[in-house]
């Protein structure tokens, strides 16, 4: 609160909000709090504190999805090795838009195209990798490869895990966050039907005796 002439003047900030939820949810001794109004006040203190508590649940679904991705990760590089392909086809050329820009290498899109690669024994093996639109034939391109020597994405990193972990969490207590306004908002347009009749069967009572006046 600040003064001003005339009177007193709210201070808009943290503080001034933080007061106006406080008089929301502790209506006290209020003769003026409605039974509606008390319910309502007790649910949205349920929502603050269900978001409260959401957010260490969130990090424990985001801890236990770090050690998942960690453990794929180690069983992915266990399983998965790197190499390098021979390219025996020109990879195709981006094709441009009808607004002139080009689409597959400015997009960042990669192309299938007919490769070799040597295998466990001295073997080599013919199928199709992906590579950069525009890459020629005779190209040399890394290439992870199967215990069976087929093409497979990189094992996934640390990052990608902790990226995943993170999300996963963010998500989890979304979740949470929806579910209860979900409840809020639905408990509270019960509340508010509630509280239009009442004030309509008022102000007809009330109606009926200025009428007789």
């Amino acid at each position: 609160m600040k003064f001003k002439k005339g009177g007193l003047e709210t201070v808009n900030g943290p503080f001034g909000r933080t007061a106006r939820f406080w008089r929301r949810v502790h209506l006290g001794r209020n003769p003026l709090a409605r039974r509606s109004d008390r319910v309502e006040a007790a649910m949205l203190l349920v929502v603050v504190l269900g978001l409260l508590i959401a957010i260490p649940l969130a990090a424990i679904v985001g801890t236990n999805t770090y050690g998942g991705q960690l453990a794929l990760s180690d069983q992915q590089r266990a399983t998965r090795h790197l190499t390098t392909a021979t390219l025996m086809q020109d990879a195709p050329n981006p094709v441009p838009a009808s607004d002139g820009a080009y689409l597959g290498a400015a997009s960042g899109a990669s192309s299938g195209v007919l490769a070799r690669w040597p295998v466990a024994g001295g073997a080599e093996k013919v199928g199709t990798i992906s590579t950069e639109p525009g890459t020629t034939a005779g190209s040399e391109v890394p290439v992870w490869l199967s215990d069976a020597g087929d093409p497979v994405p990189a094992p996934m990193s640390a990052s990608d895990a902790a990226t995943t972990s993170v999300l996963a969490g963010i998500f989890a207590w979304l979740v949470v966050a929806l579910g209860l306004a979900a409840v809020f908002w639905t408990v509270r347009l019960i509340l508010d039907r509630r509280r239009a009749n009442r004030w309509d069967r008022e102000w007809a009572h009330a109606g009926g005796r200025w009428a007789r006046f």
